[in-house]
This record gives structure tokens, C-alpha cells and sequence, in this order.
């Protein structure tokens, strides 16, 4: 996804030939959130009971992940966000709006 197109057969591995060098380490890991606080449909923050906790929602990287603990790609937060966004905000002001 993020290589360079014009590099073959591999965009990603391309031959370092000229210094100067550095390096650092490298972790691997994913680049989304796979934690965040346990919510309901309605985007509802859920207790430990898995009741909901009055008048507190989570959306976005702030909510735990619809995708589970991956991250597909780039961008990927964006849909839910919004969706969950847009139903929290209906429930929370008591709108009906579909």
C-alpha cells in the first residue's frame, strides 16, 4: 500500500546502495486502535455489567474497534466513527431521524 510503484518486483524492498546509514528499532503493531472503551448498538459506553452508563457514548478510536483487534487499512475507522457518531447523537437527543 505504501510502497514505491516505480520499484519491482517488490514496491516496499527497494537496494540501499548509498550512506549515510541510520537506524532505529522498529516494533511491529497496528496503526488503529484495537481498545477503547465496550459499547452497545446505540454507541453507549457499557460497565463492567455490561449495563449502559448513563449519558456517556464512545465513537471513533475512542470506542473499541467493529473491526476486532485488526486493523484492515487506512481509513478504516472513518465508517464507524461517523455511523456511531451520527446514531449516538440521534439517541442522545431523543431524535428518531433515520
Amino acid at each position: 500500500m505504501y510502497g514505491d510503484p516505480r520499484v519491482s518486483p517488490n514496491p516496499c524492498l527497494r537496494p540501499l546502495n548509498k550512506g549515510p546509514f541510520y537506524a532505529m528499532p522498529i516494533y511491529p503493531g497496528d496503526i488503529g486502535t484495537n481498545g477503547g472503551l465496550k459499547t452497545d448498538a446505540l454507541a453507549r459506553v457499557l460497565d463492567a455489567g455490561g449495563k449502559p452508563i448513563g449519558g456517556l457514548y464512545a465513537i471513533g478510536n475512542s470506542a473499541a474497534s467493529a473491526m476486532g483487534e485488526s486493523y484492515p487499512g487506512a481509513g478504516v475507522t472513518i465508517g464507524p466513527a461517523l455511523t456511531f457518531g451520527y446514531i449516538a447523537a440521534n439517541h442522545l437527543t431523543g431524535s428518531n431521524a433515520a
